[in-house]
């Protein structure tokens, strides 16, 4: 009985060749499917079950939300707008190039792109990301020193200390005078006391969120906040976004009145959510024409629509998925109140949307200038001459700590990426090696009263 052996030559041809395919494959999938077309607009809803679950399904609908615009290709749309809220890839472009000039001791031209967009920062700052404020502000304050703004710009860096605490000397020295600021504003953070802040809104129940914190319905209560200035936002659906700063003072009971507008078709909108969550207690059929009455209102391709009950420590959800044919799918969840629950989440949002998420970036410091040691020196930082190194782990520019012991460099990620590109160059030579090469023959294809300020902070 015959029997057909492949080669060496040819088994490690076909190796490469498909570890190379399934290596493209993974690597070009994100960029084709943002080369297909406009986003899909997607809007979600999580709705109470019952009267005793009105509050976790509001804090959990903020959730569902927050990670449905994580995924790729999705556009999320929700009845609460903020107007000229289209500039916002503008805005954090025009942040990440003002902080760059800066970093390359261009500071005129950095400024003057500070000042053209910090009007329409503010306009949009319920938008923003923390990490873009706190860079804004970042931003601004070294400016403002370097151009002699000694008071501004230490206002600035407070808050952008405030807004992101995880910042280092080295990603401030850009002079004696910033290095100096940045540990001052540091050690007063360091003393300050903290006071209770107590955020009330008109209506009540919308989300808000103070700095980093976990978020709260209103009357929303936060202990121990430190003095000093403090970025509120507050959503609700059916009203305008809304976000300020606060004046937290220490030792007093701070209380922030926040009236919140509302959309020019409330009215519409509301009939419609309500219809919805009475419908869709009979099911997916009976719940059909008023899911896609309010798909079409919202301008939508895709709805989601959940019920939310709390069943011990776990979250149930039960609803409707309208695609874009407006046919219904159901979508289903039991979610975990424990460590799985954000990873539960973003599972069940990939496999329902048919998307996938962005490797998130590192979210430690926001970076800063090329490290100069003898400017390090005059500002009193004993660091030896020749310790200037070039962390690529920064996406910018080295926030390294140079009294510390670097990691070894099988553990960083582009000693693995720089691996990975030479398996790949091998796997293309390899399969052009089994295919064309060496005589293959073949040719193949490839509180009290508090002070409320809204930005600009003076």
């Amino acid at each position: 009985m015959a029997k057909n052996f492949m080669t060496l030559r040819e088994i490690t041809a076909t190796l490469t060749a498909a570890l190379f395919l399934s290596s493209s494959l993974l690597l070009l999938a994100p960029r084709a499917s943002a080369q297909e077309g406009e986003k899909r607009r997607v809007a979600a809803f999580v709705l109470p079950a019952s009267p005793s679950d009105a509050k976790p399904a509001l804090l959990l609908n903020r959730v569902l939300r927050e990670n449905t615009e994580g995924l790729t290709g999705i556009e999320l749309v929700t009845p609460a707008p903020v107007l000229n809220g289209s500039s916002l890839p503008e805005v954090l472009t025009g942040v990440e190039q003002a902080y760059q000039a800066l970093n390359g001791k261009q500071v005129d031209k950095a400024m003057a792109k500070l000042n053209q967009l910090r009007p329409i920062l503010e306009q949009i700052l319920p938008l923003v990301p923390l990490r873009s404020v706190a860079l804004f502000y970042k931003s601004w304050g070294v400016g403002q020193i370097l151009t002699g703004n000694m008071l501004e710009g230490k206002t600035a860096i407070e808050v952008s200390l405030t807004l992101w605490k995880d910042q280092t000397n080295l990603e401030y020295a850009y002079s004696v005078e910033t290095l100096k600021t940045f540990a001052e504003v540091q050690a007063d953070l360091e003393r300050r006391g903290g006071g209770k802040v107590t955020v009330e809104t008109t209506p009540e129940n919308a989300v808000v969120v103070l700095d980093a914190r976990e978020p709260a319905l209103s009357p929303a209560i936060f202990s121990n906040v430190p003095a000093g200035m403090h970025l509120v936002k507050v959503v609700l659906d059916g009203h305008e976004q809304w976000a300020g700063f606060i004046r937290v003072k220490a030792g007093d009971d701070n209380t922030a009145s926040v009236p919140l507008k509302p959309i020019s078709e409330k009215a519409v909108f509301d009939q419609r959510l309500v219809a919805v969550a009475q419908d869709i207690k009979s099911g997916m059929d009976g719940a059909k024409e008023s899911l896609v009455e309010l798909k079409q209102f919202l301008g939508v391709n895709e709805l989601l629509v959940v019920e939310c009950s709390v069943v011990g420590e776990t979250y149930e959800l039960s609803g409707v998925h309208v695609k874009g044919d407006d046919s219904l799918a159901q979508a289903k969840r039991s979610l975990a109140r424990d460590a799985s629950f954000l990873a539960s989440i973003r599972e069940f949002l990939s496999g329902l949307f048919e998307s996938f998420y962005e490797i998130a970036r590192k979210a430690e410091g926001l970076g800063g200038p090329p490290i100069d040691p003898v400017l390090l020196q005059k500002a009193g930082l004993n660091i030896e001459q020749g310790s200037t190194v070039f962390d690529p782990d920064n996406p910018v520019f080295p926030t390294v700590d140079l009294g510390q012991k670097k990691e070894p460099i099988h553990k960083k990620w582009w000693f693995w990426t720089g691996i990975g590109v030479l398996v790949a160059g091998g796997a293309v030579l390899g399969a052009w090696a089994g295919t064309n090469g060496f005589g293959a023959g073949q040719s193949g294809g490839p509180t009290g009263t508090i002070e409320l300020t809204v930005v600009p902070v003076q």
